[in-house]
């Protein structure tokens, strides 16, 4: 049987370079985007970094990583915490909220042309099995903590 984990990162490829060609224009990448629609969810308090990695389903090693762009194109801050003084803040500013905005035609364009490919009953059925697999998030931190790896 092949791996499950190469297969989805096949699919993942073609979907990324569908949404990345589409983003250059805005100077922003596909795994950019999530980052910063999650932290626009999170409102004008913003999240910790914890939060923000536990929603997007992200090590903060990789969080960080990815913040950095939108930090330097001004399109979050970061920012202590309120309540903690010693954690870090990710809040969206109003030129993130505009870059938002922005592309969401752009990307509501691309999932149609998605949809029109695979068929909405497909595209549907493809989010529930993948629910199943994101599902198995508490498997995968115990295979972490047990040593396992992946068969990518």
């Amino acid at each position: 049987m092949e791996c499950p984990a190469l297969r989805v990162r096949q699919a993942s490829r073609v979907l990324t370079k569908l949404f990345d060609d589409e983003l250059a224009p805005f100077g922003l990448l596909s795994s950019q985007l999530p980052i910063l629609t999650a932290t626009a969810m999170f409102g004008d308090r913003g999240a910790t970094m914890s939060k923000l990695a536990r929603a997007l389903l992200m090590d903060r090693t990789t969080l960080t990583r990815g913040i950095r762009p939108l930090q330097r194109a001004r399109l979050i801050r970061i920012a202590r915490s309120r309540d903690d003084a010693r954690a870090k803040t990710v809040v969206i500013t109003r030129a993130g909220e505009r870059a938002i905005q922005s592309i969401f035609p752009v990307w509501e364009r691309v999932l149609g042309q998605i949809t029109t490919s695979l068929g909405a009953e497909t595209l549907i059925d493809i989010h529930a099995r993948l629910d199943q697999v994101i599902a198995l998030s508490t498997l995968a931190e115990r295979s972490a903590v047990n040593g396992a790896s992946d068969c990518s």
